[in-house]
């Protein structure tokens, strides 16, 4: 009879702990939505080379994020309410800043097209940074830490994207012969 008592015991007590599991990676999930969200923007951004009114739209939704998220890193409301112009600043800074280096003026003596989402991608990296600072935010900056290391990566790939193809090129018309010889091979 204990026997019984310790399988019933014992096959509940394992079917508890699956369900308390999910449901904290389902609150960190929700938690590290935002800046998980932050960080796939900013890089599809980059990588699809997405023209400047994307990231003129990116930069103030960064700057929300950064103010509600850090909005409870604050122990009172004065210090709340220097967090929010702190971080309306520093973002307006940010948007004021792509907005002249990427006016009719100043891109075309300055800025190469091809090297347009990576200085973007750099700017919104620094300010995405330095709002997480002023956050108080790791998780934010973070994402700036990230996005700043994948501008070499993401310029690497937009520089050999011809490279790849041709590599690829290359590997199906190997593959394509060997194909083709072994099926000759089996035939006679």
């Amino acid at each position: 009879m204990s026997g019984t008592l310790t399988q019933n015991s014992a096959t509940t007590v394992p079917s508890a702990k699956p369900k308390a599991r999910r449901f904290t990676i389902g609150r960190w999930l929700l938690h590290e939505l935002p800046y998980i969200v932050m960080l796939v923007a900013g890089l599809s951004g980059a990588l699809l080379h997405l023209p400047v009114s994307y990231w003129l739209l990116l930069v103030p939704a960064f700057g929300l994020i950064t103010i509600v998220a850090g909005w409870n890193s604050f122990p009172t409301a004065l210090a709340s309410l220097s967090h929010l112009w702190t971080q309306v600043f520093t973002w307006g800074a940010l948007m004021f800043a792509i907005y002249v280096l990427y006016s009719s003026g100043t891109q075309v003596t300055l800025l190469n097209a091809n090297a347009n989402p990576q200085v973007i991608m750099t700017l919104v990296a620094l300010g995405t940074f330095i709002g997480g600072v002023q956050a108080r935010l790791w998780q934010t900056c973070a994402v700036g830490i990230v996005l700043f290391l994948a501008v070499p990566s993401i310029t690497l790939i937009h520089q050999s994207a011809l490279l790849l193809v041709g590599i690829s090129i290359v590997i199906i018309i190997v593959g394509g012969l060997t194909w083709t010889v072994s099926e000759r091979r089996q035939g006679d």
